[in-house]
């Protein structure tokens, strides 16, 4: 037996020293050096996007300062004395800039040159002014002069109408301030350098470095990026100091195997000392119990066999031995227990007994939602606030916020809500008629975090419930289940609350006004399908600088022209023509509650969600190298690619904005989405799921970078895929169907994942199937390379899900 566990120690000993070997010298450098590489990529395009920014600023100042009335007086003039003068006076508002030209436009629109070069530096300049006065598009031109390298810019300012009034403004700037730009970025973190291209005389193609900082390690880190709107581009190369931080130290890992060997030395001498001394109690018990038919009870199960043996060995010898029947021998034998260790669990749960009447379905797995007519009445409203205002005082939590959406029932559901919590010794803060962000923006923006939203969100208009918010953290499963517990229970503490309303709504517009930048104004539509919306979303677009042409933008609780569900893509049907009648820069359409929303573009197609998320992804992540962008099981596996890409950190997580908010704080992320249409920013606002903040974000993107929604797009890899497909079935039964589903599925080719239902992703696409969390259905959604994949996928899933539910009738 020593010879047995000595041979298996050496030989796991063995396995530790070759996995941990390759730890060390082929995967840990592998992915510090990919990690690397992202990183630099990341830093070079964040620094590209800075030099761009400033010299369309610098383009900006420049046209503004030629428009001045001194300027325009001079050019009309043409008057070399009052040019000189405006140059000497425009040159104090551009103190980085090493001189400034104003050159009129002749009458044969070249700029006019009296007696040579109107003292413009070389042939470089007056090549750039020349062809800007011919209105051809110029880009900056770095050149050496005098040892030092200088950069100059042309802009042509034209006056509509008189030709006279044209001329170019000139700007030469000493590449020193670009050295200066480049330092606002970390210069520890290595070498920035901004080069230009040229073609020597031989006809090759070489680049000049015209403005460098910082100092460079392993130059096969370096990754490039271009500068738009010139002809350089940003080179980084990351510095030892960064990649040498990157790459760690190796002593941990030897740390970790040193320990994994003296826990393995350790286990296997513990198996060495109990197993011979267990084998020899077993071996005593059996003995001790040959003779008799009572229990015998063995820790080593393989010893059975040869306690039964000995026994009926034993036995039949006493028999013989006294010539006579042992009048117990007629009994049948007594059985062995085989399982020694094994406990009775108790398994009875504290939760109460649930009447037949009660509709414990409602109680979800983030949020509480049912039939407002027979289901989710005034009276069990009112029993529920009474639980929450319970809980709200054991924790500390003496006020609530109460909101609702624009349905029929919710007035009269939030004043049942409003008694029970004053009854219940809770103050309560009423909010009005507010989508379900702006109560999570008040939980941060009043003295004041927990609060209750009547919504039935995007369920039909029958429907209603309650979003409940405790210390600023959205109440999940676990305390979905104690306020069902409690509501059975019946154990509510008493007082007196107070109530006072309060109007935030203000509030909320002006502080995304405050943080988001539309530098191009957009003409957008905006479609509030008759929800909490309408008032409040084209009041905050209007306010970033955009004209908005509104669509059903009047709260009525009957939904009269689509139902508040934006996941649903014939929803978009009457958006998606008014944004291609309107001439829109893009559309957008906000669910019943305003915590998600769906876009379309100029031309009409819908974005799904997941590729709105990479646009977000690639836009937070650029500026946050290293970031967390959380995401859930129904999205594109190319959303995990671009994150990578970017340098970010993809995370996957369940479906829910519970979960994915639980998730965000958990990590520190950045930003989360859901396929459904929540859209979480952990930058620069508070991590909550907002339809209208996520809306503000993307037209800022689009008005600062200069693309169409549908350009954008177009940058993303094309694949043939499925919106969220639902499947009805019972509501009470979906969860059990789909553990089914999972435990008897056989995926060969595929890699499963049962995080949240069942998703399977093959080497040309992807499948799901899960319960959904808000109604009586099981959503799929599918994603391939091809059509033909796309097709097999689906029939894959069809075969595993007949083989565990052949009633269902399966619409995909």
């Amino acid at each position: 037996m020593y010879k047995t566990i000595a041979a298996a120690l050496g030989g796991l000993a063995l396995v530790l020293l070759i996995v941990f070997a390759y730890l060390m010298l082929l995967r840990e450098p592998g992915l510090t050096s990919k990690q690397t590489e992202l990183i630099a990529n990341a830093y070079a395009h964040q620094q590209a996007t800075n030099v761009h920014r400033t010299i369309d600023l610098l383009r900006s100042r420049m046209v503004k300062a030629a428009s001045t009335p001194l300027a325009q007086t001079a050019i009309t003039n043409q008057n070399p004395e009052q040019l000189k003068a405006a140059e000497d006076a425009l040159m104090a508002y551009f103190p980085d800039v090493l001189s400034l030209r104003l050159l009129p436009v002749g009458e044969m629109g070249t700029a006019a040159f009296e007696g040579g070069n109107q003292g413009l530096r070389n042939h470089i300049e007056v090549d750039l002014v020349g062809r800007t006065s011919n209105r051809e598009a110029t880009l900056p031109e770095a050149y050496q002069s005098d040892g030092a390298w200088l950069t100059s810019l042309a802009q042509l300012v034209e006056k509509p109408g008189v030709d006279s009034h044209n001329a170019v403004i000139l700007a030469t700037l000493p590449n020193t301030s670009i050295n200066t730009l480049l330092e606002s970025l970390d210069r520890n973190a290595g070498e920035f350098a901004v080069e230009q291209a040229y073609i020597s005389p031989s006809g090759v193609e070489k680049t000049n470095v015209i403005a460098s900082t910082g100092s460079a390690g392993d130059k096969k880190y370096t990754r490039r990026a271009d500068i738009p709107g010139t002809a350089w581009r940003i080179a980084f190369t990351p510095s030892d100091k960064m990649i040498s931080e990157l790459s760690g130290s190796s002593g941990g890992i030897l740390v970790l195997f040193a320990l994994c060997l003296v826990a393995a030395i350790g286990a296997f001498a513990l198996i060495a000392i109990r197993v011979p001394r267990t084998i020899g109690n077993d071996v005593n018990r059996m003995i001790a119990a040959a003779d008799r038919k009572s229990e015998l009870i063995l820790d080593t199960p393989e010893l059975v066999p040869a306690a039964r043996q000995l026994r009926r060995a034993t036995l039949r010898a006493i028999r013989t031995g006294n010539g006579v029947a042992d009048p117990q021998t007629d009994q049948p034998e007594a059985e062995l227990d085989l399982d020694a260790d094994s406990l009775e669990l108790d398994l009875s749960l504290d939760t109460p007994d649930i009447p037949d009447s009660f509709p414990a379905h409602i109680f979800r797995a983030y949020d509480i939602r049912g039939d407002a007519r027979s289901e989710l009445t005034e009276e069990l409203v009112s029993q529920i606030g009474r639980a929450i205002g319970t809980m709200a005082g054991e924790l500390g939590e003496q006020s609530l916020l109460v909101g609702c959406d624009g349905r029929n029932s919710s007035p009269a559901l939030k004043a049942a809500l409003i008694r029970a919590l004053m009854e219940s010794g809770r103050d309560v803060i009423d909010i009005g008629l507010v989508p379900t962000p702006v109560l999570y923006f008040a939980t941060h923006h009043l003295d004041c975090r927990s609060g209750i939203m009547v919504t039935g969100s995007h369920n039909p208009k029958t429907d209603n419930g309650l979003k409940v918010v405790l210390n600023r953290q959205t109440i999940a499963a676990g305390g979905i289940e104690e306020i069902r517990d409690r509501t059975l229970e019946g154990d509510f503490s008493h007082g007196s609350g107070r109530m006072i309303k309060e109007d935030v709504i203000p509030a909320y517009v002006e502080e995304i006004a405050n943080d988001v930048a539309v530098s191009v104004p957009l003409k957008i539509v905006v479609d509030a399908g008759n929800g909490a919306t309408s008032d409040i979303a084209p009041e905050l677009m209007a306010e970033l600088g955009c004209e908005v042409v509104p669509l059903y933008c009047e709260v009525d609780g009957n939904f009269p022209h689509h139902a508040p569900d934006t996941s649903n893509e014939d929803n978009l049907t009457d958006l998606i023509a008014a944004v291609q009648r309107e001439e829109a820069d893009f559309g957008v359409a906000f669910d019943g509650d305003g915590d998600r929303l769906a876009v379309v573009t100029s031309s009409g197609r819908i974005v799904r969600s997941d590729v709105l998320l990479m646009i977000f992804a690639e836009d937070v992540v650029s500026r946050n190298p290293g970031a967390d962008v959380v995401f859930d099981v129904k999205c594109s596996r190319n959303l995990t690619k671009l994150i990578t890409q970017h340098g970010g950190r993809p995370v996957l997580w369940k479906t829910g904005h519970a979960f994915m908010k639980e998730k965000m704080a958990e990590t520190g992320a950045l930003l989360g989405g859901e396929f459904s249409g929540h859209m979480f920013f952990g930058e620069r606002w508070f991590g909550f799921d907002d339809g209208m903040y996520a809306a503000s974000r993307l037209a800022e993107i689009l008005g600062t970078h200069g693309e169409t929604l549908d350009q954008v797009i177009d940058r993303f890899p094309a694949t043939v895929n499925t919106p969220e497909i639902l499947i009805p079935v019972d509501d009470r039964g979906k969860h059990a169907l789909v553990e089914r589903i999972v435990a008897g599925a056989d995926f060969n080719e595929g890699r499963v994942n049962t995080m949240d239902g069942l998703r399977v992703d093959f080497a040309e696409g992807w499948g799901l199937v899960r319960a959904s969390n808000t109604t009586a259905a099981l959503t799929a959604r599918f994603e391939a390379d091809s059509t033909e994949s796309l097709e097999n996928i689906k029939n894959e899933f069809r075969e595993q899900i007949s083989l565990a539910a052949p009633s269902l009738e399966v619409n995909f």
